[in-house]
């Protein structure tokens, strides 16, 4: 629906509608006077429809003014989206004025904008009597490779201490193996089929999806904590503005501005000491020699994280408010920089992928020519044709070394926000998770990085600390888990019940609590099944918003350099790989995907990956090495297993699905 572009007739057509909604006058309408104009960060919760043309803001303004529902507009001149001067009418809670600050910087988006002068919501009531606090650590790109999973090559004594502490999970899958479907996934506490975000272009928020529920965040919000985090936590830009105000306290205990920041200042004194490694690389790894005062990224997430913790448990030891602080690390994620004395600490001699080979009998859609360490496809078994040889040969071990050395800076930094809840004996009264948005290949079947259905792709570490609710600390556990699960665990712990309503609409995970209560939890379990998956796309798809599909550098159009959908519009993905893991088997249906409908469409399956997880307890070295070598779905003697499961994993994927909105 458009505002008429004959901006004089139009104007007098909405002042004549207008007369039909006097009923709804508000006690403080809406000003339009060029002086009432502010500057707003734009953002989702655009009302239905949406999309009108006006000729400036103040036109914008008044169409906001006379329809019923509008609590503020947003004018955008020239949408690139659009093609026209874009008024959008906002729904409550959706439009953040922009600090002075922020107002001229590009990178802010502040467009003009006018917001109703309501009155604000009632504050939450007060958090249950005893709820405990939540220290909630997330990193990107960080595969289950501690001392604690059994990687003697990594030196990580922080994370190892909480594992001893607490339950450390062998077998959790991401729903997702790449960061802004998997955050929007977890953070939301919903399944990509149900946020209907499957790559960058999307978010959970989106009117008729998720804007009415009650994210992770949100909730202990809701329930009367102080909320609050710094990093990478939601993908940065989806949600925008790492979904403020809807899932973070906007104000400090003292009332001062508290926004949350995906970082600090970073004044990193020196160049790269080292790069990595050899012609046409892209420099994975850079090793600094930081002079005193100056930070990288993530020492200034820490630094943040400490000053706000510490605002957090001063509150909280004065009035009893609980706290959720969460931490997010952009590291590992590439590329690797981080302080060299952590690359100097790790062993030299790290020993490279036992088996480097694509699994046999393996259809290439499953490979991934990563973005970020980009190699094409290398025919092993006799699937299709090589491109290529593999990069990596001769140095794969000093890659490895690079990024354990990674993990271990990242395990220092987390292990600083850890010790300030200990430090003030808080340590009966907080739980403390960790664990990271999706895998990591490092080499093992000719892959690097993440953006795979296989095992190393989907599994994710996770550690949970809770000392009240736990009966044998120090044990690990290889019940299947899920990063939904995160969600209702966590509410669980802590001491509050589950959102209901719209808002709670949509939670599939389960609470993973049992496993810590359990006496033995390596016999325990929660669930049977897990559910992930990955869409491909022909690298010849010309429906994206970047400058191709997705961010491979070989674009070959073949299944042996398929595009990881990174831009696709979601309508246009060609294929999505559905993986359901078990106790002991794991297997993937790839099909061709129903852009309209935007399911699978199985009766149009492309290729199908089987393979034995007997005897995986998720311990390195062979969790790392020894499965997911031959693909068993051609085996006929796996073929009654394989006719099974391909039932079960289409139930289950379908039991899962949702409708699209109506306005679609």
């Amino acid at each position: 629906m458009e505002f008429p572009t004959k901006m004089a007739r139009g104007f007098v057509l909405v002042l004549v509608v207008a007369v039909a909604f006097l009923s709804y006058a508000r006690a403080d309408p809406l000003q339009c006077g060029a002086s009432d104009i502010k500057q707003c960060h734009s953002a989702e919760g655009s009302m239905a429809p949406d999309n009108f043309t006006t000729s400036n803001a103040t036109e914008c303004c008044a169409l906001c003014a006379q329809t019923p529902g509008c609590a503020g507009f947003i004018f955008r001149a020239d949408s690139p989206k659009d093609k026209v001067n874009a008024c959008h009418l906002k729904e409550p809670g959706y439009l953040h004025l922009c600090t002075s600050e922020e107002i001229g910087n590009s990178d802010n988006d502040c467009l003009p904008c006018g917001i109703v002068n309501t009155p604000p919501p009632p504050p939450p009531p007060p958090a249950p009597k005893g709820a405990k606090n939540v220290l909630f650590l997330v990193s990107d790109d960080f595969r289950p490779s501690t001392g604690a999973y059994g990687v003697q090559e990594v030196i990580t004594p922080n994370l190892d201490k909480l594992a001893k502490d607490g339950i450390l999970f062998t077998a959790v899958h991401t729903q997702f193996s790449y960061c802004a479907p998997s955050r929007n996934s977890f953070m939301s506490g919903r399944r990509p089929d149900a946020t209907k975000v499957w790559n960058f272009n999307d978010n959970f928020r989106e009117i008729g999806v998720g804007d009415k529920w009650t994210a992770l965040p949100e909730h202990f919000k809701n329930s009367g904590y102080l909320v609050t985090g710094i990093g990478k936590l939601y993908h940065p830009g989806v949600p925008p503005r790492f979904d403020q105000p809807r899932s973070w306290s906007e104000l400090a205990p003292d009332g001062s501005p508290w926004p949350y920041l995906d970082s600090g200042k970073v004044n990193k004194s020196n160049e790269c000491a080292e790069k990595c490694c050899g012609s046409n690389d892209t420099a994975h790894y850079c090793l600094y020699d930081l002079k005193p005062n100056t930070y990288l990224l993530d020492q200034t997430v820490r630094n943040l994280v400490l000053q706000r913790l510490d605002v957090a448990v001063d509150n909280y030891k004065k009035t009893g408010q609980p706290f959720f602080v969460g931490m997010g690390t952009h590291r590992p994620h590439l590329m690797w920089e981080y302080p060299k004395s952590f690359y100097d600490a790790s062993p030299v001699n790290v020993p490279e992928a036992k088996v480097k080979e694509w699994p046999v009998d393996t259809h290439p859609i499953g490979f991934h020519d990563c973005a970020e360490m980009s190699h094409a496809f290398v025919n092993t078994n006799g699937v299709g044709v090589p491109l290529g040889t593999d990069y990596w040969t001769g140095h794969e071990a000093e890659m490895r070394r690079a990024y354990y050395g990674c993990l271990s800076y990242v395990d220092d930094l987390l292990g600083s926000a850890v010790k300030m809840v200990d430090d003030n004996n808080l340590t009966d009264s907080t739980v403390v998770i960790w664990t990271s948005d999706h895998g990591w290949h490092l080499g093992e079947h000719d892959l690097w990085c993440k953006m795979t259905t296989l095992e190393l792709g989907t599994r994710v570490p996770l550690i949970i600390r809770a000392p009240w609710r736990t009966t044998s600390p120090g044990s690990y556990s290889p019940a299947l888990g899920e990063l939904v699960d995160l969600y209702p665990t966590l509410v669980d712990l802590a001491g509050i019940t589950m959102p209901t309503g719209v808002g709670g609409e949509y939670l599939t995970g389960v609470s993973l609590a049992p496993i810590l209560e359990a006496k033995d939890p390596k016999t325990a379990s929660v669930k049977n099944r897990t559910l992930s998956q990955f869409p491909r796309c022909w690298q010849n798809n010309t429906h994206h918003t970047g400058k191709s599909p997705g961010d491979e550098r070989n674009y070959t159009n073949s299944f042996m350099s398929m595009s990881d959908c990174h831009w696709t519009d979601r309508a246009y993905i060609n294929y999505m790989g559905y993986k359901m893991r078990t106790a002991n088997m794991s297997i993937t249906q790839w099909v061709v995907w129903n852009g309209t409908g935007l399911r699978p469409l199985w009766n149009e399956p492309v290729a199908t990956e089987l393979y034995s997880h007997i005897g995986d307890t998720g311990i390195a070295p062979m969790a790392f090495d020894d499965y997911e070598n031959e693909n068993l779905a051609n085996n006929p003697d796996y073929a009654d297993i394989k006719e099974k499961l391909l039932l079960e994993l289409v139930a289950l994927a379908e039991s899962y699905m949702t409708p699209n909105p109506s306005t679609w």
